[in-house]
């Protein structure tokens, strides 16, 4: 921690011997926790802390930082606002209990918390020394971003927070969170996706943290850019990830499975991901990827760990901030388009457009949950619901935007409409690359369909389904990719075919 340079025990009664000991541990863990060994370092906290006795504080900062990687928020918040006060009780130096506070607030605020992380600021103020660290002033002003986004600011935050982020203060290694990071959640949490997107591109010459990479799939995802999701994911899968990190991860593979349309699939990723969400909070930034799980849970008839009430209590909670009851009611509405059910749908949708008359950047989710409810309800009007698909792929949800169609084609009265809204699906489909005039050696429109798909991942049934051919015909198109690719096994086809139309 920062300014911690503390030696003496907080206690005063431990002998020389066990006193190095602990010191030694308590270093030990923080310097684990600075090269990305948690294991290591919250063994060591855990033997420094078994004693009794850790001066400054150090093996409990280091056990609060992994309490927040675990996705314990609330629990980690609690631990640095212990720490702020034995440290001001201990006469320690005003920064290192500044220190604390600030990160219990950015904690606070994290897990929806206003009236704590305002508590928490308020102390960390009080504490701040003249002059003051320039870290830590940073850390403050970060922590009273994300207050302010948690009553309504969001976008404003978001842009403050992207500014703490071109700061040249290192980062705090026992903070939650990277300014970066954070600024991207609060910029897709208020709805501009596109510009939280670009905020995690990583800086030539360096590499981006596990969370970086994590955040990047989730929208990616939600771009309809499945491939590139997969591929992050299976990247991040080869590296340690604690519960914080892999709740995002299985949001991702939950969405995955999910657009892929195997049952089979999403129930096996399903199983899998359940033991990684028990403990975690919700974070009030991600709720729309708990949401995202929420609807996994029920499209496998699992309401064990009552997502939606987990979800609506955590917004209530924060004081109900417009962008949170957006994401919770809009995820209401997709739990109801799995169940088939009108009267949720069109629950959903009222709240959805009262909001948006606040809030444009609503508008889209608003029409769109609108446009749900009636096709649920066995209302299908072509034109309005043209204008909405078209309205969703513009504002990045393509996949969704199909979706839409093929359930108003399946409850159209007539064959004409029904073909007019599946044709206007897939002409929605996301941009893979320039279009080219077919050849004898070029890929037509219909084997550029298939091939993205195939480069998704999909199998030849799934690929038939999503484009309503048969499976054989869909085995016809990718031997024909195979023979104009010159290729053998399906990694090669997939390798030419993300090099040729991604």
């Amino acid at each position: 921690m920062p300014g911690t340079a503390i030696e003496e025990s907080s206690t005063g009664t431990v002998d020389a011997g066990t006193a190095h000991a602990v010191i030694d541990d308590a270093a030990r863990a923080e310097e684990a926790w600075a090269r990305g060994d948690a294991v290591a370092a919250i063994d060591a906290a855990d033997r420094a802390l078994a004693t009794g006795s850790d001066p400054g504080a150090r093996a409990a900062g280091v056990a609060a930082a992994a309490a927040a990687a675990d996705g314990a928020l609330l629990d980690a918040a609690g631990r640095w606002r212990g720490i702020s006060g034995v440290l001001d009780a201990d006469s320690a130096p005003s920064a290192v209990a500044a220190w604390a506070a600030a990160r219990a607030a950015l904690l606070a605020a994290l897990a929806g918390d206003v009236d704590a992380g305002a508590d928490d600021l308020a102390a960390a103020h009080v504490r701040l020394p003249d002059p003051a660290p320039r870290g830590l002033t940073v850390l403050l002003d970060g922590a009273e971003a994300g207050l302010d986004a948690l009553r309504g600011a969001v976008e404003p935050a978001a842009r403050r927070l992207a500014g703490l982020a071109a700061t040249t203060v290192p980062a705090d290694p026992l903070a939650p969170e990277q300014w970066g990071e954070l600024a991207a959640a609060v910029a897709a949490a208020g709805g501009h996706e596109r510009a939280a997107r670009a905020m995690l591109d990583p800086v030539p010459g360096s590499r981006p943290t596990t969370r970086q990479r994590l955040l990047a799939a989730w929208l990616d995802l939600r771009a309809g850019r499945l491939s590139t999701a997969r591929e992050a994911l299976a990247d991040v899968g080869g590296r340690p990830v604690l519960r914080r990190n892999a709740v995002l991860a299985a949001a991702v593979g939950v969405g995955l499975a999910r657009r892929s349309g195997d049952t089979a699939a999403l129930a096996a990723t399903w199983h899998r991901v359940v033991p990684v969400m028990a403990g975690a909070d919700i974070e009030l930034f991600l709720v729309d990827a708990w949401g995202e799980l929420s609807v996994g849970a029920a499209l496998v008839a699992d309401d064990s760990a009552d997502l939606p009430g987990a979800i609506a209590a955590a917004v209530t909670s924060a004081g109900s901030p417009w962008w949170a009851v957006a994401s919770q009611r809009w995820w209401e509405l997709e739990r109801a388009v799995a169940a088939d059910d009108a009267a949720g749908a069109g629950a959903a949708a009222g709240p959805l457009t009262a909001l948006a008359a606040d809030h444009p950047v609503l508008r889209v989710r608003a029409d769109a949950a609108a446009a749900w409810a009636a096709v649920l309800a066995g209302r299908v009007d072509p034109g309005t619901l043209d204008g909405v698909a078209a309205a969703l792929d513009a504002a990045g949800r393509p996949w969704e935007a199909g979706q839409l169609c093929r359930a108003a084609a399946a409850r159209a009265g007539t064959p004409a409409v029904a073909r007019a809204l599946l044709e206007t699906g897939r002409r929605l489909r996301p941009a893979r690359g320039p279009r080219r005039a077919a050849g004898s050696d070029e890929l037509s429109d219909r084997e550029r369909e298939v091939g993205a798909l195939v480069v998704d991942g999909l199998t030849h049934k799934e690929i038939g389904a999503r484009l309503y051919i048969s499976p054989k015909t869909v085995e016809q198109h990718v031997a024909r990719l195979r023979q104009k690719l010159v290729v053998a096994t399906r990694a090669d086809l997939v390798a030419a075919l993300r090099a040729r139309i991604t």
